[in-house]
């Protein structure tokens, strides 16, 4: 083992502080700072300040990503008014930290570039081992998505980095499948496994929609690698990876909107103890297909609910929210009547169900992407019918976008700064006669959005140009695992601002430095050292 670390180190302490980094990558964001200034230290401690320049002149290129933290530092001083913060500095920094270490740092070979996704990987594991042990036996978020809790870092940065080490592992796999012994083969794939049952757990839209995007792009770069006879069959499979997600999520669409008709003269008026009904006809909450606010008889269930359960129904349920409202919403999508009837027809799972803070019975399936997709239609149906959007992820991202727009539209040519973004945001949500708390208001959760708002249309096209321009000029766009990279970013970007982010930018600084200054695609074929 000393022999073999002796020999991969190759008194490269820069590979060491790579691997050190991903080794704290989804393990905590505290170290990925500190780990990023050690991997820029190294980059300028060791060797010779000519050896450096060297280097440094042949990989010059990505020193275009650092005049995008000079537009945010100048931005920033000019347009400093109200805001009064350096926010968007602090979080721009990896647009320098890495560019600057990765420009003057040793080269690591194809041997040293495939153990730094190695250490990656097993990394990703422990977080993921971590991240169920905390579900089943810590304390975490109550509720529908708690899963989104369990993780040490962000969940939508942690699915980021699952995808992109589930896609080096299947590329090692297919570029070495005849070389890999079985039981190489059958730990890989147990591997691969792992991480995609743990981002389908998770449950994160954001990634969910980029590893789906990955997944098109891997079989589009397959169809144009097979022989002929296999192209036929690889496009069938490309479009039903593309189509049954869209069918799946057409029927919940119809399924969610097939909702009951209520004639207010012909419903019952009475419970079944005699006690009279409360309905609400204007109130369009509805929960599978039923009316929330009809059949409503507040003292019954009290009453039936106190009798059941030591949290009682006036008390505030484990997610914050009045136990009242959840079980109102729990008894309506079971498709029972707000009364003793309905809360005494409730089972222990229901009742467990309730005082977990869970509003409705299909949020209590587990292993299921099902709840996710109901809850994202669910949001908008209540905002198409509201306009609210409060404590809604997926309507909050609507108005953001609204309200960014607003700004880039009376702002296109030079955008409103960083100095004051916060401030075009809250009068742009005004503007939009918004229904969001102000505790609520934030940028768009779109990062070429925040771009064109900061910066202007021709600032983002500058810096999309700054982005996009290394990839060509070194050609690593021959690449297809880097392609993969970028296009599931590229996909995530549209969601979140990812690259104003700190775990984000950093994740995706410090691969695309990787990428960018390492040659070819040999690191994945093992045995082969020779460059492309």
């Amino acid at each position: 083992m000393r022999k073999f670390l002796t020999e991969l180190v190759n008194s490269n302490w820069f590979f060491v502080s790579l691997t050190a980094f991903v080794a704290v990558l989804p393990l905590s964001e505290a170290l990925v700072s500190i780990f990023a200034g050690v991997v820029l230290l190294i980059a300028l401690i060791e060797d010779s300040w000519q050896e450096k320049w060297e280097r440094l002149k042949s990989r010059k290129v990505i020193l275009l990503i650092p005049v995008i933290f000079i537009l945010y530092l100048l931005s920033t001083l000019l347009t400093l008014k109200q805001d009064k913060s350096f926010y968007d500095i602090q979080k721009t920094l990896f647009y320098v930290v890495f560019p600057l270490a990765f420009s003057m740092g040793k080269e690591i070979s194809a041997r040293q570039k495939r153990f730094v996704f190695y250490v990656f990987g097993i990394s990703a594991l422990l977080a993921i081992i971590i991240a169920i042990l905390r579900w089943k036996f810590g304390n975490h978020d109550e509720g529908v998505f708690a899963v989104h809790s369990i993780s040490l870092i962000s969940h939508i940065r942690f699915s980021f980095q699952l995808i992109l080490v589930l896609w080096f592992f299947i590329f090692l796999l297919q570029k070495n499948f005849n070389t890999f012994s079985i039981t190489t083969k059958t730990a890989i794939l147990m591997l691969i496994i792992i991480y995609f049952a743990y981002i389908m757990f998770q449950q994160s839209l954001t990634g969910l929609i980029a590893l789906g995007g990955t997944g098109v792009f891997f079989l589009f770069y397959l169809v144009t690698k097979v022989n002929a006879e296999w192209k036929v069959p690889m496009i069938v499979v490309l479009l039903l990876i593309v189509f049954v997600p869209l069918i799946y999520i057409k029927k919940a669409v119809n399924n969610f909107y097939d909702i009951e008709k209520i004639n207010p003269k012909e419903i019952d008026q009475t419970t079944a103890q005699g006690n009279r009904y409360w309905n609400d006809f204007d109130n369009p909450l509805v929960e599978n297909g039923h009316y929330v606010y009809i059949y409503v008889c507040v003292d019954e269930m009290r009453t039936s609910w106190n009798k059941i359960s030591v949290v009682k129904y006036d008390s505030i349920g484990a997610t914050g929210y009045p136990l009242s409202a959840t079980l109102v919403r729990y008894l309506t999508s079971k498709g029972l009547r707000k009364d003793a009837t309905g809360v005494e027809s409730l089972n222990n799972a229901d009742i467990a169900n309730i005082e977990n803070g869970i509003a409705n019975v299909i949020y209590a399936r587990k292993f299921s992407l099902y709840p996710r997709i109901y809850q994202t239609i669910w949001e908008y149906y209540i905002y198409t019918e509201t306009g609210n959007s409060n404590n809604q992820s997926f309507s909050q991202r609507i108005e953001y976008a609204r309200a960014a727009l607003t700004i880039i539209r009376e702002n296109w040519l030079f955008g409103v700064g960083t100095g004051n973004w916060k401030t075009a945001f809250a009068e742009a949500f005004k503007e939009n006669n918004a229904q969001l708390d102000q505790n609520r208001y934030a940028s768009s959760h779109n990062q070429y959005l925040n771009y064109m708002v900061k910066f202007g249309v021709p600032g983002f096209v500058l810096i999309m140009f700054l982005l996009i321009f290394p990839v060509i000029k070194t050609r690593r766009y021959k690449d297809p695992f880097f392609l993969l990279f970028l296009v599931f970013m590229l996909l995530a970007n549209f969601a979140d601002s990812n690259l104003e982010s700190h775990m984000g930018s950093s994740f995706f600084f410090f691969f695309y430095c990787l990428y960018a200054t390492t040659n070819g695609t040999h690191y994945l074929k093992i045995g082969e050292t020779g460059k492309e």
